[in-house]
Protein backbone atom coordinates (compact mmCIF):
# COMPACT_ATOMS: atom_id res chain seq x y z
CA UNK A 1 0.00 0.00 0.00
CA UNK A 2 2.83 2.20 0.92
CA UNK A 3 4.74 2.38 -2.66
CA UNK A 4 1.40 2.31 -4.26
CA UNK A 5 1.01 5.62 -2.44
CA UNK A 6 3.78 6.72 -2.96
CA UNK A 7 3.75 5.77 -6.81
CA UNK A 8 0.68 8.11 -7.09
CA UNK A 9 2.25 11.17 -5.43
CA UNK A 10 5.30 11.12 -7.46
CA UNK A 11 3.37 10.71 -10.56
CA UNK A 12 0.46 13.65 -9.99
CA UNK A 13 -2.07 11.59 -9.84
CA UNK A 14 -2.94 11.90 -6.09
CA UNK A 15 -6.44 12.90 -5.56
CA UNK A 16 -8.49 14.99 -3.00
CA UNK A 17 -11.65 15.14 -1.85
CA UNK A 18 -12.69 19.03 -2.61
CA UNK A 19 -15.48 20.53 -1.63
CA UNK A 20 -17.17 22.17 -4.10
CA UNK A 21 -17.27 26.22 -4.63
CA UNK A 22 -20.79 27.07 -4.50
CA UNK A 23 -19.16 31.31 -5.75
CA UNK A 24 -17.34 29.59 -8.65
CA UNK A 25 -18.66 28.87 -11.94
CA UNK A 26 -19.62 25.40 -12.32
CA UNK A 27 -18.47 23.38 -15.59
CA UNK A 28 -17.78 20.15 -14.14
CA UNK A 29 -21.31 19.03 -13.19
CA UNK A 30 -23.70 16.74 -14.62
CA UNK A 31 -26.34 18.81 -13.66
CA UNK A 32 -27.03 18.80 -17.62
CA UNK A 33 -31.00 20.33 -17.21
CA UNK A 34 -30.42 22.44 -14.40
CA UNK A 35 -32.71 20.41 -11.80
CA UNK A 36 -30.85 19.97 -9.19
CA UNK A 37 -31.53 22.93 -7.49
CA UNK A 38 -35.38 23.41 -9.21
CA UNK A 39 -37.36 24.63 -6.88
CA UNK A 40 -40.40 22.15 -8.02
CA UNK A 41 -37.70 19.38 -6.69
CA UNK A 42 -37.61 21.11 -3.43
CA UNK A 43 -41.00 21.47 -3.07
CA UNK A 44 -41.44 18.06 -3.80
CA UNK A 45 -39.00 16.92 -1.32
CA UNK A 46 -39.97 19.28 1.50
CA UNK A 47 -43.68 18.31 0.99
CA UNK A 48 -42.68 13.67 0.81
CA UNK A 49 -40.76 14.54 3.42
CA UNK A 50 -43.35 15.87 6.14
CA UNK A 51 -45.24 13.36 5.20
CA UNK A 52 -43.42 10.23 5.13
CA UNK A 53 -39.71 10.81 7.24
CA UNK A 54 -36.49 10.30 5.44
CA UNK A 55 -35.17 6.80 5.61
CA UNK A 56 -36.86 3.94 3.75
CA UNK A 57 -35.99 1.83 6.93
CA UNK A 58 -34.69 -0.80 5.30
CA UNK A 59 -33.82 -2.78 1.76
CA UNK A 60 -36.97 -3.50 -0.63
CA UNK A 61 -37.73 -7.12 -0.11
CA UNK A 62 -37.59 -6.07 3.86
CA UNK A 63 -39.56 -3.02 4.52
CA UNK A 64 -38.26 -0.67 2.47
CA UNK A 65 -40.45 -0.20 -0.55
CA UNK A 66 -42.51 2.46 -0.39
CA UNK A 67 -45.52 3.40 -2.36
CA UNK A 68 -43.29 6.29 -3.82
CA UNK A 69 -40.73 3.58 -5.19
CA UNK A 70 -43.50 2.30 -7.27
CA UNK A 71 -44.94 5.41 -8.55
CA UNK A 72 -41.15 5.88 -9.83
CA UNK A 73 -40.82 2.81 -11.51
CA UNK A 74 -44.38 2.97 -12.89
CA UNK A 75 -43.18 6.69 -14.25
CA UNK A 76 -39.64 5.48 -15.65
CA UNK A 77 -41.30 2.70 -17.27
CA UNK A 78 -44.23 4.29 -18.52
CA UNK A 79 -41.58 7.37 -19.93
CA UNK A 80 -39.19 4.42 -21.52
CA UNK A 81 -42.07 2.54 -23.27
CA UNK A 82 -41.48 -0.73 -21.23
CA UNK A 83 -42.91 -3.38 -19.31
CA UNK A 84 -41.33 -2.73 -16.07
CA UNK A 85 -38.40 -0.37 -14.43
CA UNK A 86 -36.75 -1.17 -11.37
CA UNK A 87 -34.75 1.61 -8.84
CA UNK A 88 -31.65 1.32 -7.79
CA UNK A 89 -29.49 3.02 -4.95
CA UNK A 90 -27.41 4.30 -7.60
CA UNK A 91 -26.13 3.77 -11.16
CA UNK A 92 -23.19 2.03 -10.16
CA UNK A 93 -25.15 -0.32 -8.35
CA UNK A 94 -27.33 -0.69 -11.00
CA UNK A 95 -24.74 -1.60 -13.57
CA UNK A 96 -22.92 -3.83 -11.04
CA UNK A 97 -26.28 -5.89 -9.74
CA UNK A 98 -27.67 -5.97 -13.66
CA UNK A 99 -24.28 -7.67 -14.98
CA UNK A 100 -23.46 -10.04 -12.18
CA UNK A 101 -26.99 -11.49 -11.74
CA UNK A 102 -27.62 -12.01 -15.80
CA UNK A 103 -24.26 -12.95 -16.66
CA UNK A 104 -22.18 -16.52 -15.55
CA UNK A 105 -18.79 -18.59 -16.73
CA UNK A 106 -21.46 -20.23 -19.62
CA UNK A 107 -21.66 -16.75 -21.12
CA UNK A 108 -20.13 -13.98 -23.14
CA UNK A 109 -19.88 -10.39 -23.24
CA UNK A 110 -18.50 -7.97 -24.94
CA UNK A 111 -17.96 -4.61 -24.26
CA UNK A 112 -16.69 -1.08 -25.41
CA UNK A 113 -13.27 -0.47 -24.36
CA UNK A 114 -14.23 2.84 -22.80
CA UNK A 115 -17.11 2.08 -21.56
CA UNK A 116 -17.71 3.05 -17.87
CA UNK A 117 -16.54 1.38 -14.53
CA UNK A 118 -19.51 0.33 -12.98
CA UNK A 119 -19.86 -2.08 -16.06
CA UNK A 120 -16.11 -2.84 -16.07
CA UNK A 121 -16.30 -3.83 -12.20
CA UNK A 122 -20.06 -5.64 -13.01
CA UNK A 123 -18.14 -7.89 -15.86
CA UNK A 124 -15.49 -9.18 -13.64
CA UNK A 125 -18.21 -9.89 -10.94
CA UNK A 126 -19.94 -11.75 -12.93
CA UNK A 127 -17.19 -14.26 -14.09
CA UNK A 128 -18.60 -14.69 -17.97
CA UNK A 129 -15.86 -14.20 -19.99
CA UNK A 130 -15.18 -10.89 -21.75
CA UNK A 131 -14.32 -9.93 -24.44
CA UNK A 132 -13.22 -6.15 -25.43
CA UNK A 133 -13.85 -4.17 -28.26
CA UNK A 134 -11.83 -0.87 -29.67
CA UNK A 135 -13.91 2.29 -28.93
CA UNK A 136 -17.07 2.43 -31.08
CA UNK A 137 -14.96 0.04 -33.60
CA UNK A 138 -17.88 -1.72 -35.35
CA UNK A 139 -15.77 -3.88 -37.29
CA UNK A 140 -13.79 -5.10 -34.44
CA UNK A 141 -16.73 -5.61 -32.36
CA UNK A 142 -18.13 -7.76 -35.48
CA UNK A 143 -15.00 -9.83 -35.52
CA UNK A 144 -15.09 -11.08 -32.07
CA UNK A 145 -18.69 -11.82 -32.32
CA UNK A 146 -18.04 -14.32 -35.38
CA UNK A 147 -15.00 -15.69 -33.87
CA UNK A 148 -17.11 -16.28 -30.43
CA UNK A 149 -20.43 -16.68 -30.05
CA UNK A 150 -21.33 -20.18 -31.23
CA UNK A 151 -18.82 -20.98 -28.23
CA UNK A 152 -21.25 -19.59 -25.39
CA UNK A 153 -24.66 -19.95 -24.13
CA UNK A 154 -25.64 -16.02 -24.13
CA UNK A 155 -23.99 -13.11 -25.52
CA UNK A 156 -24.44 -9.81 -24.47
CA UNK A 157 -22.94 -6.74 -26.35
CA UNK A 158 -22.93 -3.61 -23.51
CA UNK A 159 -22.10 0.33 -24.52
CA UNK A 160 -22.85 3.58 -23.26
CA UNK A 161 -24.58 5.51 -25.54
CA UNK A 162 -22.74 8.97 -24.38
CA UNK A 163 -18.97 8.05 -23.03
CA UNK A 164 -19.04 10.12 -19.72
CA UNK A 165 -15.33 11.22 -20.60
CA UNK A 166 -15.22 12.17 -24.37
CA UNK A 167 -18.57 12.88 -24.93
CA UNK A 168 -18.59 10.91 -28.05
CA UNK A 169 -22.02 8.69 -29.16
CA UNK A 170 -21.86 4.75 -29.65
CA UNK A 171 -22.53 3.81 -33.16
CA UNK A 172 -25.72 2.35 -31.80
CA UNK A 173 -27.64 1.40 -34.98
CA UNK A 174 -24.77 -0.48 -36.47
CA UNK A 175 -24.44 -2.21 -32.67
CA UNK A 176 -28.49 -3.36 -33.45
CA UNK A 177 -27.53 -4.65 -36.65
CA UNK A 178 -25.09 -6.99 -35.14
CA UNK A 179 -26.75 -7.83 -32.53
CA UNK A 180 -29.53 -9.31 -34.46
CA UNK A 181 -27.04 -11.11 -36.98
CA UNK A 182 -25.15 -12.86 -34.01
CA UNK A 183 -28.86 -13.32 -32.16
CA UNK A 184 -26.93 -11.62 -29.19
CA UNK A 185 -28.87 -9.39 -27.05
CA UNK A 186 -28.39 -5.72 -26.02
CA UNK A 187 -27.37 -3.46 -22.78
CA UNK A 188 -27.48 -0.02 -23.05
CA UNK A 189 -26.30 2.76 -20.29
CA UNK A 190 -28.29 5.98 -20.90
CA UNK A 191 -26.59 7.65 -17.58
CA UNK A 192 -25.35 10.38 -19.89
CA UNK A 193 -28.52 10.33 -22.40
CA UNK A 194 -31.33 10.41 -20.06
CA UNK A 195 -33.18 13.44 -20.16
CA UNK A 196 -31.00 15.08 -22.69
CA UNK A 197 -32.22 12.81 -26.18
CA UNK A 198 -35.40 11.62 -27.49
CA UNK A 199 -39.05 13.59 -27.83
CA UNK A 200 -39.17 13.54 -24.18
CA UNK A 201 -36.22 13.05 -22.76
CA UNK A 202 -36.26 9.11 -22.79
CA UNK A 203 -32.32 8.85 -24.59
CA UNK A 204 -30.68 8.27 -27.16
CA UNK A 205 -31.96 4.84 -28.21
CA UNK A 206 -35.22 6.45 -28.57
CA UNK A 207 -34.48 9.56 -30.60
CA UNK A 208 -32.46 7.03 -33.00
CA UNK A 209 -35.45 4.83 -33.22
CA UNK A 210 -33.51 1.83 -31.96
CA UNK A 211 -34.96 1.13 -27.67
CA UNK A 212 -37.03 -1.93 -29.00
CA UNK A 213 -34.07 -3.65 -30.07
CA UNK A 214 -32.53 -2.74 -26.68
CA UNK A 215 -33.22 -5.77 -24.02
CA UNK A 216 -31.70 -4.00 -20.99
CA UNK A 217 -31.84 -0.06 -20.82
CA UNK A 218 -29.64 1.59 -17.68
CA UNK A 219 -30.06 5.17 -16.69
CA UNK A 220 -29.43 7.56 -13.98
CA UNK A 221 -31.20 9.75 -11.88
CA UNK A 222 -28.36 11.98 -10.48
CA UNK A 223 -27.46 13.66 -13.75
CA UNK A 224 -29.80 15.51 -15.87
CA UNK A 225 -32.91 14.32 -13.41
CA UNK A 226 -30.66 16.10 -10.75
CA UNK A 227 -31.21 13.55 -7.96
CA UNK A 228 -29.75 10.49 -7.27
CA UNK A 229 -30.37 7.02 -8.08
CA UNK A 230 -30.05 4.71 -11.21
CA UNK A 231 -33.02 2.30 -12.94
CA UNK A 232 -32.92 -0.36 -15.17
CA UNK A 233 -36.00 -0.34 -17.49
CA UNK A 234 -37.32 -3.42 -19.75
CA UNK A 235 -39.28 -6.67 -20.05
CA UNK A 236 -41.34 -7.98 -16.91
CA UNK A 237 -38.98 -11.04 -16.84
CA UNK A 238 -36.21 -9.16 -16.50
CA UNK A 239 -37.67 -6.92 -13.65
CA UNK A 240 -39.06 -10.04 -11.73
CA UNK A 241 -35.60 -12.02 -11.95
CA UNK A 242 -33.37 -8.86 -11.25
CA UNK A 243 -35.81 -8.61 -7.84
CA UNK A 244 -34.76 -11.92 -7.18
CA UNK A 245 -31.37 -12.31 -8.05
CA UNK A 246 -29.10 -9.01 -8.13
CA UNK A 247 -27.63 -8.85 -4.80
CA UNK A 248 -27.11 -5.08 -5.28
CA UNK A 249 -30.89 -4.65 -5.05
CA UNK A 250 -31.29 -7.07 -2.75
CA UNK A 251 -28.67 -6.11 -0.10
CA UNK A 252 -29.02 -2.41 -0.29
CA UNK A 253 -31.05 -0.33 2.00
CA UNK A 254 -33.78 1.41 -0.74
CA UNK A 255 -33.22 4.78 -1.54
CA UNK A 256 -34.21 7.51 0.86
CA UNK A 257 -37.88 9.26 0.74
CA UNK A 258 -36.12 12.85 -0.46
CA UNK A 259 -34.22 10.92 -3.17
CA UNK A 260 -37.51 9.17 -4.58
CA UNK A 261 -40.29 12.61 -4.17
CA UNK A 262 -36.92 14.72 -6.09
CA UNK A 263 -36.72 11.97 -8.93
CA UNK A 264 -40.33 11.47 -9.29
CA UNK A 265 -40.66 15.36 -10.05
CA UNK A 266 -37.99 15.28 -12.45
CA UNK A 267 -38.92 12.48 -14.56
CA UNK A 268 -42.60 14.52 -14.99
CA UNK A 269 -40.19 17.62 -15.89
CA UNK A 270 -38.30 16.01 -18.48
CA UNK A 271 -40.97 14.57 -20.38
CA UNK A 272 -42.46 17.80 -20.83
CA UNK A 273 -39.22 20.01 -20.68
CA UNK A 274 -38.45 20.30 -24.23
CA UNK A 275 -37.23 24.38 -23.35
CA UNK A 276 -34.52 22.91 -20.86
CA UNK A 277 -33.58 20.66 -23.89
CA UNK A 278 -33.60 22.87 -26.87
CA UNK A 279 -31.73 25.28 -24.13
CA UNK A 280 -29.23 22.79 -23.74
CA UNK A 281 -28.61 21.84 -27.44
CA UNK A 282 -28.30 25.71 -28.04
CA UNK A 283 -25.39 25.87 -25.78
CA UNK A 284 -23.95 22.52 -27.18
CA UNK A 285 -23.84 24.34 -30.02
CA UNK A 286 -22.30 27.13 -29.26
CA UNK A 287 -19.31 25.90 -27.63
CA UNK A 288 -19.15 23.29 -30.70
CA UNK A 289 -18.24 25.85 -32.78
CA UNK A 290 -15.79 27.50 -30.16
CA UNK A 291 -14.20 24.52 -28.66
CA UNK A 292 -12.95 21.07 -29.05
CA UNK A 293 -16.15 19.38 -31.43
CA UNK A 294 -18.57 17.27 -29.07
CA UNK A 295 -21.74 15.60 -29.78
CA UNK A 296 -22.96 15.91 -25.96
CA UNK A 297 -22.84 17.95 -23.53
CA UNK A 298 -19.27 16.96 -22.57
CA UNK A 299 -16.37 18.62 -24.20
CA UNK A 300 -12.87 16.94 -23.67
CA UNK A 301 -10.27 19.24 -23.90
CA UNK A 302 -6.52 16.70 -23.92
CA UNK A 303 -3.36 17.92 -22.79
CA UNK A 304 0.32 15.78 -23.01
CA UNK A 305 1.02 15.61 -19.31
CA UNK A 306 -1.19 15.57 -16.09
CA UNK A 307 1.36 18.51 -14.73
CA UNK A 308 -0.41 20.45 -17.68
CA UNK A 309 -4.12 19.51 -17.02
CA UNK A 310 -3.34 19.78 -13.63
CA UNK A 311 -2.06 23.64 -14.02
CA UNK A 312 -4.84 24.89 -16.07
CA UNK A 313 -7.43 23.28 -14.02
CA UNK A 314 -6.25 25.23 -10.98
CA UNK A 315 -5.46 28.09 -12.89
CA UNK A 316 -9.38 28.59 -14.22
CA UNK A 317 -10.23 28.16 -10.89
CA UNK A 318 -8.23 30.79 -9.20
CA UNK A 319 -7.32 33.54 -11.90
CA UNK A 320 -10.82 33.00 -13.12
CA UNK A 321 -13.20 31.44 -10.61
CA UNK A 322 -14.35 28.53 -12.76
CA UNK A 323 -14.18 24.90 -12.00
CA UNK A 324 -13.41 23.07 -14.54
CA UNK A 325 -12.08 19.63 -12.82
CA UNK A 326 -8.83 17.81 -14.10
CA UNK A 327 -9.17 13.78 -15.07
CA UNK A 328 -6.34 12.06 -15.03
CA UNK A 329 -5.08 8.17 -14.90
CA UNK A 330 -6.31 5.47 -14.31
CA UNK A 331 -10.02 7.24 -15.07
CA UNK A 332 -8.55 8.07 -18.56
CA UNK A 333 -5.22 7.35 -20.51
CA UNK A 334 -5.09 10.62 -22.32
CA UNK A 335 -5.74 13.80 -19.08
CA UNK A 336 -7.91 16.08 -20.06
CA UNK A 337 -10.04 18.68 -18.39
CA UNK A 338 -13.55 17.71 -18.95
CA UNK A 339 -16.35 20.58 -19.55
CA UNK A 340 -19.58 20.18 -19.26
CA UNK A 341 -22.19 22.55 -20.33
CA UNK A 342 -25.72 22.90 -18.88
CA UNK A 343 -29.25 24.20 -19.51
CA UNK A 344 -28.51 27.18 -16.83
CA UNK A 345 -25.22 28.24 -18.47
CA UNK A 346 -25.78 31.85 -20.32
CA UNK A 347 -23.89 33.10 -23.30
CA UNK A 348 -22.18 35.69 -21.27
CA UNK A 349 -20.91 32.49 -18.92
CA UNK A 350 -19.76 30.56 -22.22
CA UNK A 351 -17.88 33.23 -23.55
CA UNK A 352 -16.00 33.92 -20.10
CA UNK A 353 -15.28 30.03 -20.00
CA UNK A 354 -13.82 30.83 -23.95
CA UNK A 355 -12.16 34.18 -23.01
CA UNK A 356 -10.76 32.60 -19.96
CA UNK A 357 -9.30 29.09 -21.55
CA UNK A 358 -7.71 31.88 -24.58
CA UNK A 359 -5.99 33.76 -21.83
CA UNK A 360 -4.41 30.55 -20.90
CA UNK A 361 -2.90 30.07 -24.25
CA UNK A 362 -3.61 27.06 -25.23
CA UNK A 363 -4.47 26.19 -29.14
CA UNK A 364 -7.74 23.82 -28.37
CA UNK A 365 -9.42 26.87 -28.51
CA UNK A 366 -10.31 27.77 -32.23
Amino acid sequence: MKNDFFYIEKNNLYRQLKTNNSDAMQFSSNNYLGLAGDERLKEAVIEAVKKYGVGSTGSRLISGTHKLHVELEEKIAELKGTERALVFSTGYTANLGVLSAVLSEQDAVYSDQLNHASIIDGIKLSRANKFIYKHCDIADLEKLLSENHQKYRLNLIITDSIFSMDGDRAPLKEIVELKKKYNALLFVDEAHAFGIYGSNGQGLCHELGINKEVDIQMGTLSKAAGSEGGYIAGSRELIEFLINKSRSFIYSTAPSIPAIAASIKAVEIIKEGHHLRQKLYENINYLNSRLTPSQSPIFSIKFDTVEQTCRVSEQLLEKYNIQATAIRPPTVETPRIRISTTALHTRKELDYLIKSLKSLSFNFVR
